[in-house]
């Protein structure tokens, strides 16, 4: 029987499934693993954070976002040392996402059609309404010799004079 002298972790190599294109809100499993004697322990870590995010060969992201983009590295480590190897994953939209901001998208434009289309019928009504009181009015004839309030007064100062005349003959 042979027996494999002891040997500190290789260079782990690091799977992805779904190794296509990861889409937003879908689940992700990372597997590593290095050829090690003693068996290699395994730690997870994301870039520009301190503390792991998992440990194990196997590591579960649910739900994956935006904001899980980035380097990741998988170490391997045994107690005659360590290897680690860093992989980069990032998001794609997925047809959800992209239907979602298409919708979106679409009702921005129409409220913003629907605004100026309001704004343009509230600018015609006070139009109107200016123009309705500002517009000029054509004169009215007035006649002088309709009016018997000046037929009185002229025939009442006439008559007035006569009977003056009269008092003092």
């Amino acid at each position: 029987m042979l027996i494999s002298p002891p040997d500190p972790p290789k260079l782990p190599s690091v799977s992805v499934s779904p190794s296509a294109e990861i889409e937003e809100g879908s689940s992700v499993t990372l597997t590593c693993s290095s050829d090690a004697n003693p068996a290699a322990n395994y730690t997870w870590y994301k870039e520009d954070e301190d503390s792991p995010k998992a440990s194990g060969q196997i590591f579960n992201i649910t739900d994956f976002r935006a904001e899980h983009s980035g380097s990741y590295s998988c170490g391997a480590q045994n107690k005659l040392g360590r290897s680690i190897s860093t992989f980069h994953l990032s998001v794609v939209a997925g047809n959800s996402t992209m239907i979602v901001n298409i919708i979106r998208t679409t009702l921005g434009v129409l409220m913003v059609i629907l605004l100026f289309l309001l704004s343009l019928c509230m600018r015609s009504r006070k139009k109107k309404a200016l123009s309705s009181t500002t517009e000029a009015r054509e004169p009215e004839e007035i006649e002088m010799d309709s009016f018997p309030v000046y037929e009185n007064v002229s025939h009442t100062a006439a008559q007035t004079d006569r009977e003056e005349q009269g008092d003092m003959v």
